[in-house]
């Protein structure tokens, strides 16, 4: 053990980066996007379209929405805009289940989905209202 004065915090041992695990996160994607495709190939939508919430299709839309939900944390690096979009997404699934989902209402979920990443940022970067110049200049 060597004391402060006698030079040894040249010595100290450098503290690794966390590392990141990709490779659970890429297999567990590629093990959701399997899961929903052979629940499209082998599963009547039939049985599963009452399972728990009438007409809700539950256990696709969980399983679809966790196989999107991974594959964009891998496409952006980020769990909280991945859970943005699948969400975005989810909403508009069940618009086409109860159809209501159009381009046009697809459009509008696309622009929600796009201000709300644009005022994240914006606040992020410290941009807020008093920057801004919407209210009156006052002198």
């Amino acid at each position: 053990m060597s004391s402060l004065y006698s030079g040894g915090m040249e010595r100290r041992r450098a503290i690794p980066e966390r590392r990141k695990r990709y490779g659970w996160l890429a297999l567990g994607t590629v093990a959701a996007w399997v899961g929903v495709g052979l629940m499209i190939y082998f599963v009547d939508p039939d049985n599963i379209k009452d399972l728990i919430i009438p007409g809700g299709y539950l256990l696709f839309t969980a399983l679809f929405s966790l196989a999107v939900f991974l594959l964009l944390t891998i496409i952006f690096l980020s769990a909280r805009r991945a859970l943005w979009w699948t969400l975005g997404l989810l909403v508009f699934f069940y618009l086409r289940i109860n159809g209501l989902g159009s381009f046009l209402n697809g459009g509008l979920i696309i622009g929600i989905l796009v201000c709300g990443e644009l005022y994240i940022r914006m606040d992020k970067m410290g941009y807020t209202l008093k920057h801004a110049s919407v209210g009156p200049e006052t002198k």
